[in-house]
């Protein structure tokens, strides 16, 4: 009896996986052009009223892999000195199709004993990711593990630019996330409806496109769970405004300053 429960469990588990996959092959990205090379979006975070961070975000370059184009992504996150709670460093590198799926995945953190790394390699023509963990310190890999997967997969930089390729659309998907050496789906909701959005940023109201959803994962400073975002209502697709469950609470974050050609919010007319 043991038996056949645990062979209906794998069975069920390789049916939904499979499910999710072949949702996903059969969508595109809406927002093509969100990707742009040289881009850098700085964001702070707020916990209640009180800044306690930025995050940086950066499209270094792009080039070809294999037929496929491929953006090297960067996110620098960094709590702001002298806060009594919160001590926070990371630099998350992401290389990401031009279909919003992660193909590399790049993390430092610091901690208080020193920097760590961590690093996924996605090989979806084998079905695999290979991960390892250590330490920074003569690169000491003290965890590695080879983790099947059933096809494209998102990592946590990646979900991101994959939140701003398919925004403006209305819809529902369970996204599969390897993060924390786990894999999880991430659920999205996108909505086509438009709302105006105030940030310090400008001195008008953002013509802006709404999504939210839960986390499947637990990512840096025990963000999880329910999430709801603004991004603007254009072919940039730029998160203005979301808010986040972490740790301590719920935080906000909120489009500080922005680099890319060409581009400003669009304004609600």
């Amino acid at each position: 009896m043991k038996k056949i429960l645990i062979l209906v469990f794998v069975f069920s588990y390789i049916y939904i996986f499979a499910q999710i996959d072949e949702k996903i092959k059969n969508i595109r990205p809406v927002n093509p052009s969100a990707l742009k090379v040289g881009e850098e979006l700085t964001y702070v975070v707020r916990y209640t009223f009180i800044p306690i961070g930025e995050i940086k975000l950066k499209v270094l370059r792009m080039y070809n892999k294999d037929g496929r184009t491929v953006y090297e992504t960067r996110a620098n996150i960094d709590s702001y000195e002298g806060l009594p709670f919160v001590d926070l460093h990371s630099v998350y590198t992401s290389h990401v199709t031009d279909k919003y799926f992660s193909e590399f995945f790049f993390a430092l953190d610091k901690h208080s004993y020193g920097w760590t790394f961590t690093k996924y390699d996605f090989d979806y023509k084998k079905g695999f990711v290979v991960a390892q963990r250590g330490f920074r310190d003569g690169w000491q890999v003290h965890f590695h593990d080879t983790v099947k997967i059933p096809g494209p997969v998102q990592d946590g930089l990646s979900i991101y630019y994959y939140a701003r390729g398919f925004a403006r659309q209305q819809g529902s998907f369970d996204i599969l996330t390897y993060f924390r050496e786990n894999l999880t789906t991430t659920k999205i909701n996108f909505y086509k409806e438009t709302y105006p959005v105030k940030i310090d940023a400008v001195d008008y109201n953002i013509d802006c496109v709404r999504l939210d959803g839960v986390l499947g994962y637990t990512g840096i400073f025990g963000l999880t769970g329910n999430y709801e975002g603004y991004f603007t209502n254009d072919e940039a697709c730029i998160p203005v405004k979301a808010s986040l469950k972490v740790i301590i609470g719920n935080i906000n974050v909120e489009l500080k300053s922005w680099k890319r050609d060409g581009w400003k919010p669009p304004k609600r007319s």
